[in-house]
């Protein structure tokens, strides 16, 4: 089976299950600056719906019939397999100058073993994997009174509450990561970051150069992409049991 039959039948592009009516909410949200659709990227001041609909479309996003609750987006596993290539390209660059690279996610529950994947792959290949603030505990405070920590799992930071790998939209993990990463004395500039949610955006929004994965509802990376400012947003559906995405990882990592 081919990468791109794989997209389709598993349902990680082609008709994905996330309904339209998210796709609308959520792109409404975004331009209403609600900081858990923006990612820490700061386009959304001045775009409009429609802008936020063109940049899903040219991620390969048909919303299709909006009003219909019962909707399914197609996203086109065509686009979504040439992303994937993108990425490649991206990695065996950084790769073959063996650079430093920082690789986080807020989707660990589907994307940890991808992310790792890349990971590992990436220190074979004698690029430099950092981990600023894996040392420091209870860094960032939360709604509910507790505290959490980046933890880097094979190289990848997550956030960690008392043991859990937290889902989180938020920036904020990032931009504290990447000050860290720039004030550490063996440092320097970060060449590359792997990421998604806010950490994809808190870095786009840096200026790093940035490989990231959104959520066809999450539209603030695409639009980031559809005003130049990266490249390589790769619109999948990215809540699925994990083993659906080893194709995909494999072939990212055909360098």
């Amino acid at each position: 089976m081919t990468l791109v039959e794989h997209l389709a039948a598993s349902r990680l592009a082609g008709r994905v299950a996330t309904p339209v009516s998210s796709c609308v909410e959520n792109a409404g949200r975004l331009v209403a600056g609600d900081p858990d659709c923006t990612f820490g990227l700061s386009d959304w001041r001045d775009a409009s719906y429609d802008d936020v609909v063109a940049a899903l479309s040219a991620c390969g996003v048909d919303l299709g019939a909006t009003e219909d609750p019962a909707a399914r987006p197609w996203v086109d596993p065509d686009v979504a397999a040439a992303a994937v290539a993108a990425h490649r390209r991206e990695l065996a660059a950084v790769a073959a100058r063996r650079g430093r690279v920082l690789i986080a996610t807020g989707h660990a529950f589907a994307l940890l073993p991808h992310y790792t994947a890349v990971a590992r792959a990436l220190a074979e290949a004698g690029c430099q994997l950092l981990r600023p603030l894996d040392a420091v505990r209870d860094r960032f405070p939360l709604p509910d009174g507790d505290a959490g920590s980046v933890r880097f799992l094979d190289g990848v930071g997550t956030l960690v509450v008392h043991g859990n790998l937290l889902h989180s939209h938020r920036p904020d993990y990032m931009e504290a990561m990447l000050e860290e990463a720039m004030l550490d004395e063996n440092g320097g500039d970060v060449d590359l970051v792997v990421a998604d949610h806010g950490y994809a955006g808190a870095a786009v929004e840096a200026g790093i150069p940035t490989l990231s994965i959104a959520d066809v509802n999450d539209p603030a990376l695409p639009l980031a992409q559809w005003r130049g400012r990266t490249g390589g947003v790769l619109v999948i559906d990215d809540g699925l049991p994990s083993p659906v995405y080893q194709p995909l990882t494999e072939a990212m990592l055909g360098f």
